[in-house]
């Protein structure tokens, strides 16, 4: 018990540590970047510090899992060389009894991230978008999916526009039961426009099928005026890729609120590839981080007397990357239905697991 009581301590001590060192590093990194972005904005030091704090949670969650393997990696070469890792296995532990608390804390880790912290990122990212806006920093447009379809919200130099529509194309290029209204600068509205659907392409609408309503709000007494088209051309700065990744970034969702997305999403008429792939993703998050812990121990629960420690060091870190990288590869397949949903947010972790308890094993083995 207090030797699973050390281990469990010197794990999480070394975790603190390089969790901290990885922190500075991202506050001075993305503190440069977003303080050269919103220059030009004329944005206040202490709002661009905001923004830092508020994009830290993401880029935390991001690069965790390395945080992860190089706390075991620390843990058990400090071990391995003050003999302390011979000392347990001559009296009857074995690699894999060993391996278990930090194994165990991990999953626990793991679980709280998905369960927990997920929620907090997705909160911060929303409110970054909203504060980027308030700048004027990457457009007006907004996006939303809603009970009675989904929201669009465009800005122009005269006039605002909003849009709804019961449905869209997979791609969101087309939509359908389409309802347009456009505002002027005050917040009056100046026309309503309503067609059976509206096709996106080249920067503008083309509607299908509608009837136009004009008002004039500024002489009561001047008629609406009404007319029926078979096509019309709205302007808009929207585009496909913006729809598609703004309203439906599944990295902005709780993962609470990820099964209700999908099914609005599956109800509106868009493709909900990438957030089934991102849930799955994020409920296999703990095996990926017991992967990430398993790397760092095959590779450092040498003896420091066999020499090639810093070896070893550089062969764990690199299969952290190749692990990472083929967890990105098959998220990519898996986004473009080349491979089912499944196996590419499951396949990569349970690999890793795999291949490093083989490695273990033989160590184990001698």
């Amino acid at each position: 018990m207090r030797m699973a009581r050390y281990i469990l301590v010197r794990f999480l001590l070394n975790l603190l540590k390089v969790q901290v060192a990885f922190l500075l590093l991202i506050f001075v990194i993305d503190g440069v970047e977003q303080a050269q972005k919103l220059a030009p904005y004329n944005v206040a030091g202490g709002e661009v510090l905001r923004l830092v704090l508020l994009r830290a949670p993401q880029y935390m969650m991001t690069i965790f899992p390395l945080v992860l393997m190089l706390a075991s990696l620390s843990t058990f070469v400090g071990l391995s060389r003050s003999s302390e890792l011979v000392v347990m296995r001559a009296s009857g532990q074995s690699a894999i009894k060993l391996l278990m608390v930090p194994v165990a804390a991990t999953l626990i880790i793991g679980v709280l991230l998905t369960t927990v912290f997920n929620p907090i990122v997705a909160t911060t990212l929303r409110r970054t978008d909203a504060l980027l806006a308030a700048y004027n920093v990457g457009g007006q447009s907004l996006i939303s999916l809603g009970a009675r379809g989904i929201w669009l919200r465009q800005g122009s130099e005269n006039s605002q526009f909003v849009i709804q529509a019961d449905r869209t194309s997979f791609n969101g290029t087309i939509l359908y039961k389409m309802n347009l209204f456009e505002f002027s600068l005050e917040g009056t509205l100046k026309r309503r426009i309503i067609a059976e659907s509206a096709r996106l392409s080249d920067g503008e609408w083309l509607m299908r099928n509608g009837t136009e309503w004009r008002f004039d709000f500024a002489t009561p007494d001047t008629p609406v005026s009404t007319r029926g088209f078979e096509e019309m051309l709205i302007p808009t700065t929207l585009t496909s890729q913006e729809i598609l990744e703004k309203f439906a970034s599944p990295e902005a969702v709780s993962i609470w609120d990820l099964p209700a997305l999908i099914e609005r999403l599956n109800q509106a008429g868009f493709a909900s590839q990438r957030q089934k792939l991102f849930l799955q993703s994020e409920l296999a998050r703990p095996l990926f981080l017991v992967a990430m812990v398993l790397i760092g121990a095959g590779f450092s629960m040498r003896h420091a007397r066999f020499g090639q420690t810093g070896l070893m060091v550089l062969i764990a870190v690199f299969s952290a990357f190749l692990l990472y990288a083929l967890k990105s590869v098959a998220e990519s397949l898996g986004a473009a239905y080349e491979i089912p949903i499944a196996l590419a947010a499951w396949g990569p972790p349970s690999a890793g697991i795999l291949l490093t308890m083989g490695l273990l094993l033989h160590l184990e083995d001698g």
